[in-house]
């Protein structure tokens, strides 16, 4: 190849195997020179507690098998029992909990209120300012205030709702 090229600026005037060699040599005196230096290119040395630290938190031992505590296995449960209608169950949990069926205990199923169910619900003032309005249904509510001996309920400038003050 050199010969056919014998002036090639790819590889100067000596030609490919020249270049290459000088390639392998300058590989070899870097890595000599980080050998020299003390410089650990291929393993690192752990100390005694990084050894003791890695064996704690291992995954698998040598053999492959699972070297990591069981979840519950450090967990102490107390002493306890589950009142009737309730029964302890155990299932993928460390202590267990107390459960029973649907049918047997009624479960809170939360219903909204019709609006102004407790008649708390009172007028905004009447100078109240555009953005105690809102849109559509999101109107501002305002509750009956529960006002002490001698306080009445009092629109201020600017308020959306009656204040108890002093008059």
């Amino acid at each position: 190849f050199s010969q056919a090229f014998p002036s090639s600026p790819a590889f100067g005037l000596h030609g490919p195997s020249y270049a290459m060699k000088a390639v392998v040599a300058t590989l070899l005196l870097l890595l000599a020179a980080t050998e020299c230096s003390g410089v650990k290119v291929l393993r690192r040395r752990d100390t005694p507690e990084e050894q003791r630290l890695d064996m704690e938190y291992r995954a698998e031992d040598s053999f492959g098998k699972t070297a990591l505590t069981p979840a519950c296995a450090k967990v102490e449960c107390g002493e306890y029992s589950c009142p009737t209608p309730f029964e302890l169950k155990k299932d993928a949990t460390c202590c267990g909990y107390c459960w029973a069926p649907d049918h047997v205990v009624a479960a809170d199923r939360h219903v909204v209120t019709a609006f102004n169910a407790t008649g708390n619900v009172i007028e905004q003032c009447e100078e109240a300012p555009s953005t105690c309005k809102g849109s559509g249904a999101n109107v501002g509510r305002c509750f009956k205030p529960s006002c002490r001996n001698g306080d009445v309920p009092n629109c201020s400038p600017g308020s959306c709702c009656p204040m108890c003050t002093t008059r």
